[in-house]
């Protein structure tokens, strides 16, 4: 029957095919009505299908596969982008929903299916004091950034740009799961200052300019033609491939200056303490002789630092304590935005605006004050004139 009930809908559904295409959604017809009510709007919906599909068949296009799609996409946008695992977890989803399956036919089914699947995946999370590796379920970001996220660019892509039809659009909000916003995480002056005894210069230097700039710890790891000394900035591509001049405070400055004449490529570098092969690349490292801090180095080496120093916090909150303090020294979002290189200070706003608890709570006890002030006033205003 193409006109049908659906336990989760409060009205008549329709579902059916024409020309291979298939058609479906909600008549808009209560339960409670009859049903030749809502078959009337079903052929209504037939009707307008079948335009659809003359003016498919005229404009010659043809129908596309999901797996087709997502190399084409990958090809033309994923390929260019600084996305942990994309790849891995496009090809995780054409397997999931069906390397044959049509962009077309792909239902909300198919999609509330695959997001069942990926909420189950796990990832490492360090390991226990006896040295056995720890896993946590992925984050709601995450499972949403991998499977229905993507899923919407590859089809939105083909639709906009590959002339592909499609005719029913997922609810793709009805698939996302809640994130939890994780609370802004600020490393203090006392943090920071246990850090510093422990550090080695090297890293410290970078750990500074960090902390000062709310880079990344990738964008960290600049290379000299990036740095423009005349100007007083430095010139990156962002994450989302986005290019960025970010300007060069004194001290940030002072710090990438003291760096000259140590590598002929990499801005921070460190001196090696024994002769070793390096782990993945397997090149020499001799005792004494310097090389670039790499991002797996950085990663390893300061995360050992802070648990040495008793700091719980990761490399990630010093972009968070730059944004702080500028927040706090400044009360001006829209610049926290441009330091930390934001598309949208609405994405800004989701993070540092509810973050200055301390500010909020030290306003609101000047705010009781106020009013108690008024209050005495009042007092003695009334007191002064009863006699």
């Amino acid at each position: 029957m193409s006109v049908y009930k659906h336990a989760k809908s409060p009205s008549w559904q329709f579902d059916f095919q024409i020309k291979g295409y298939r058609f479906s959604g909600s008549t808009g017809v209560k339960k409670s009505r009859p049903k030749r009510e809502a078959e009337k709007v079903e052929k209504d919906e037939r009707r307008k299908a079948e335009r659809l599909c003359e003016q498919v068949e005229r404009a010659g296009r043809e129908p596309l596969r999901l797996a087709a799609a997502a190399d084409r996409w990958w090809d033309e946008i994923g390929s260019r982008k600084k996305e942990t695992d994309l790849r891995g977890a496009l090809d995780w989803l054409v397997e999931q929903i069906g390397p044959q399956a049509f962009l077309h036919e792909i239902t909300n089914d198919d999609i509330s299916r695959a997001m069942t699947e990926r909420r189950k995946h796990v990832v490492k999370a360090g390991r226990d004091d006896e040295g056995r590796q720890l896993y946590r379920p992925i984050s709601a970001r995450t499972a949403n950034r991998t499977a229905v996220l993507l899923l919407k660019r590859v089809m939105r892509r083909a639709f906009d740009a590959w002339d592909v039809t499609i005719f029913n659009w997922p609810k793709w909000g009805a698939h996302l799961a809640e994130e939890t916003i994780r609370p802004v995480t600020e490393i203090s002056i006392d943090e920071e200052e246990r850090l510093l005894e422990l550090d080695r210069d090297d890293y410290a230097a970078i750990r500074e300019f960090a902390t000062i700039t709310g880079l990344r710890r990738s964008e960290c790891l600049l290379t000299w033609p990036q740095v423009d000394f005349d100007n007083g900035v430095i010139r990156l591509v962002a994450k989302g491939g986005i290019p960025r001049i970010v300007p060069l405070s004194r001290r940030a400055y002072e710090i990438l200056w003291a760096q000259r004449g140590r590598h002929k490529e990499a801005v921070f570098t460190y001196v090696a303490t024994r002769t070793m092969r390096e782990p993945r690349s397997r090149r020499a490292i001799i005792k004494g002789e310097r090389y670039p801090i790499t991002k797996e180095g950085l990663k390893s080496i300061q995360g050992r630092l802070f648990k040495r120093a008793g700091v719980k916090k990761r490399w990630h909150d010093l972009r968070h304590t730059a944004g702080m303090r500028t927040l706090r020294a400044t009360g001006n979002l829209k610049l926290v935005q441009k330091q930390l290189g934001h598309a949208n200070v609405a994405t800004t706003a989701k993070f540092y605006a509810d973050a200055l608890v301390e500010d909020v709570r030290a306003g609101m006890e000047a705010t009781a004050a106020s009013v108690e002030a008024r209050k005495a006033a009042r007092a003695d205003k009334a007191s002064d004139g009863s006699k």
